[in-house]
């Protein structure tokens, strides 16, 4: 599985992991520091959007947008189009 925390400078990603990971893993409720790296990416792109947390929104398979190698830009694009927050065609 690649991933797009995968596609991060590694040193960077271990750096942030240290600094931040017991707080962002229990923040997203998980225990892969890794999958809350890319939480932490997707709530910002989401809130960038829209004005709140992806948490705000209704469920969504945040795990396999991430194994599935998505962005968390393409993953907030997609949930938010799913959750008829867009129809696709907004210039983010």
């Amino acid at each position: 599985m690649s991933t797009w925390v995968d596609t991060l400078p590694a040193d960077r990603v271990d750096e942030w992991i240290k600094k931040n990971g017991e707080a962002m893993k229990e923040r997203h409720h998980t225990d892969d520091p890794r999958f809350a790296l890319w939480l932490h990416y997707l709530n910002r792109a989401v809130m960038r959007r829209v004005m709140v947390s992806y948490q705000d929104l209704e469920d969504w398979d945040t795990w396999s947008a991430y194994e599935a190698g998505m962005s968390p830009g393409e993953a907030a694009e997609q949930m938010l189009e799913d959750a008829g927050w867009a129809d696709g065609s907004m210039d983010w």
